[in-house]
């Protein structure tokens, strides 16, 4: 997938793999970190080091080889880049996936970028695999996420996807249909 998804106010990229190390580095050594991860709000949620970052996210994720397996963009609003989403593996039988977001710094958030850069994806990857029904997981802690994942059209659920594993102990099911 070479090409970019854009709109009026964003850009989503491919990512590539010399910008892994970067958007682990948004992921992990941010001012938004701690809204994630961590001590002391997220105790059930350390951290991720380097090599668990890679275990989650296999170059794969970084180079248009597998694309049913998951693929990174970095988010850009007027050149500048604010943060990175992903899909998961694509269930080809149930037509689904999972997103992650997360931006690079506090000063891009609650400006809509989030909410739209998820809608971008969710249209791409209706057009291009089939995807019906995608879902994204944030931790009942992170109110503001929830606000806009709830703008980009999702909503709570209970019913689990087959294989899901929580990342946190106040995982906050949210569907997209």
């Amino acid at each position: 997938m070479n090409e970019f998804l854009t709109n009026e106010l964003l850009t989503l990229r491919p990512a590539n793999l010399q910008e892994k190390r970067k958007i682990f580095d948004w992921a992990t050594n941010s001012n938004l970190t701690s809204e994630m991860f961590g001590l002391p709000v997220f105790p059930d949620c350390p951290v991720p080091t380097w090599t668990e970052f890679n275990d989650d996210y296999e170059d794969c994720f970084f180079e248009d080889s597998q694309p049913l397996k998951g693929r990174c963009f970095i988010i850009e609003h007027n050149g500048v880049e604010i943060g990175q989403i992903n899909y998961n593996k694509i269930d080809l039988k149930t037509k689904e996936t999972e997103l992650d977001i997360w931006l690079a710094d506090k000063q891009f958030t609650g400006k809509g970028f989030g909410t739209e850069a998820i809608k971008m994806l969710c249209r791409y990857l209706d057009k291009s695999f089939g995807c019906k029904t995608i879902y994204i997981a944030p931790s009942k802690r992170n109110e503001n996420a929830i606000k806009a994942y709830k703008k980009a059209g999702f909503s709570e659920t209970e019913i689990l996807p087959d294989h899901f594993i929580p990342d946190y102990d106040d995982t906050v099911l949210m569907i997209r249909k």
